[in-house]
């Protein structure tokens, strides 16, 4: 009889999260269910007194956007939470990755979508008209009430971003640096509008516009940095800063500490990220040309106690990758 294929692969037990970090991450979903209360909130008012400006429009599509990532981080986390299974063998940590990548398609789709929008409002010479209100018996330009909703609408961002960012520093979790950056464009977006408003309030029809274009230049900026980002991480390159701006050092780290094991004459690793993971592969090569169980165990110990992050480690022998028909690689020993 056939052994099911469930019952022969056994499910990775992922190493748990240390208190801090658990403390974190449930102060991330929290700030990420203020968020889409908050912002539902500032999207309503930015709808009730859009007027006919372009600029507070485009500003309005931004901040209806700015709901994607928390609310696919909170996604993320709930299916990150169920752990390892037959069906999910390696867990589930690249949630946060596919999290990471749905915002970065969905920001440069419609990036793409106002700038076009922007330069065909430009283009056409379309002159935007701002009319006024009456506040019991006096008449005022709508323009004022557009610029207080504008800067109004900056401040939850603003606060909002700082948190997430300092949150995503002590997680190490790319989509949240991500969520964060969304909340700095949010606030930026406002600035740009009540810039475009008052343009127009001074006759400059093309102000408004420009001010939409900016906005979508921002929005499409992000978009695809962020779309290139999610895709280099769900091709396991190597694991970089959360700023992406140099490598990560850890793997320098991990090499460092099994490389300064007594036996170890030299270490190369290859790793990768998941979510807020990084797994991989040691290849050391020993002293005598031997390695045991006991020596492996350690070379695998010695990785993991570097770094929280560090999960699943696959140490093996360091040789020359055989040719066809020659025998498979050195045993390898892999993490429980």
């Amino acid at each position: 009889m056939t052994t099911p294929a469930a019952s022969i692969v056994r499910p990775r037990a992922p190493r748990a999260l240390p208190q801090p970090q658990q403390s974190a991450l449930a102060r991330a979903r929290r700030l990420c269910w203020w968020s889409l209360v908050l912002l539902s909130a500032v999207s309503a008012m930015m709808y009730v007194a859009m007027g006919g400006s372009q600029a507070m429009k485009t500003a309005l599509v931004e901040d209806v956007l700015s709901l994607l990532p928390p609310l696919s981080f909170l996604l993320a986390c709930r299916f990150q939470r169920a752990g390892a299974d037959d069906d999910y063998v390696n867990g589930r940590a690249r949630a946060f990755d596919i999290n990471f990548l749905i915002a970065a398609v969905a920001l440069t789709g419609v990036g793409l979508g106002l700038v076009w929008d922007g330069l065909h409002t430009l283009l056409s010479g379309s002159h935007p008209v701002i009319g006024t209100i009456a506040i019991g018996d006096r008449l005022i330009w709508q323009g004022w009430l557009m610029m207080a909703v504008l800067a109004l609408s900056a401040l939850p961002p603003v606060l909002l971003g700082r948190a997430k960012l300092r949150l995503a520093r002590e997680l190490s979790l790319k989509p949240l640096h991500t969520d964060a950056d969304t909340n700095k464009a949010d606030w930026m977006t406002a600035l740009a509008g009540i810039v475009g408003v008052a343009g127009i309030g001074f006759g400059l029809w093309w102000a408004d516009a420009a001010a939409a274009l900016f906005i979508a230049g921002s929005v499409l900026h992000d978009g695809v940095i962020n779309l290139r980002g999610a895709i280099r991480d769900l091709h396991d390159a190597r694991p970089q800063q959360l700023d992406r701006s140099d490598p990560d050092p850890i793997a320098r780290r991990v090499r460092d500490a099994v490389a300064a094991l007594p036996w170890v004459a030299a270490c190369r690793v290859r790793l990768h990220e998941e979510g807020f993971r990084v797994c991989g592969v040691l290849f050391v090569r020993t002293t005598d040309g031997a390695a045991d169980d006991l020596r492996l165990r350690e070379a695998h110990d010695a990785a993991r106690d570097v770094h929280w992050r560090i999960d699943e480690i696959v140490v093996t022998l360091d040789g020359e990758e055989p040719d066809a028909g020659e025998a498979p690689a050195p045993a390898q020993r892999r993490s429980a």
